[in-house]
């Protein structure tokens, strides 16, 4: 009877043990974002899905303005629209905040006035745009966040219907701040 109840206490604290060394925690951010660069500027609501240690996934649902001035194919060329994006973030500390590098892919439904010469016109764009993202998440309280990020991506028009318009190399500035629950 003695052997069983050390064996059982025995068990018991290495389980505990082994129990409390975990890291993190799983964490839901919700918040907003902007990002802004000379061609375009994003608003957008931001998801995450936070692992205990190191990864999160992403989502994000927003708005764009475009405005590729003499960068595009046109002379002039302005519009907006809705989209979204998935993404990844990988953290360099155990729990998700602190500095990150990720991956994300945005797909924006765009309706974008163009001007060339005295020609004008609309066309309807389906825009994909993959980036890499770079940032640092600063937590107050261990419930809101503010995160700083520069993302480096391309824009690819995949659907066009009307006239093609600007393509190419992006660089954004952004900041997204909300909470973790």
């Amino acid at each position: 009877m003695k052997k069983l109840i050390l064996l059982t206490f025995c068990v018991t604290t290495i389980l505990s043990t082994v129990h409390a060394q975990e890291y993190g925690y799983k964490t839901i951010d919700v918040g907003v974002e902007y990002q802004y660069q000379p061609k375009s500027q994003v608003f957008a609501l931001h998801l995450a899905y936070n692992f205990p240690v190191h990864h999160s996934f992403q989502a994000r649902f927003g708005y764009t303005k475009t405005n590729w001035l003499d960068k595009g194919r046109n002379d002039n060329e302005e519009g907006s629209g809705f989209g979204g994006s998935l993404g990844y973030r990988y953290y360099i500390m155990y729990e998700p905040h602190d500095f990150f590098i990720g991956l994300r892919a945005d797909i924006w439904q765009l309706k974008v006035f163009w001007q060339r010469g005295t020609l004008s016109g609309t066309s309807k764009i389906t825009a994909l745009q993959p980036a890499l993202e770079m940032g640092y998440m600063f937590l107050l309280n261990d419930q809101i966040f503010i995160t700083p990020a520069v993302t480096c991506g391309s824009q690819k028009n995949v659907k066009v219907e009307g006239r093609v318009t600007g393509e190419g190399l992006m660089l954004l500035m952004g900041v997204s701040a909300g909470w973790k629950f």
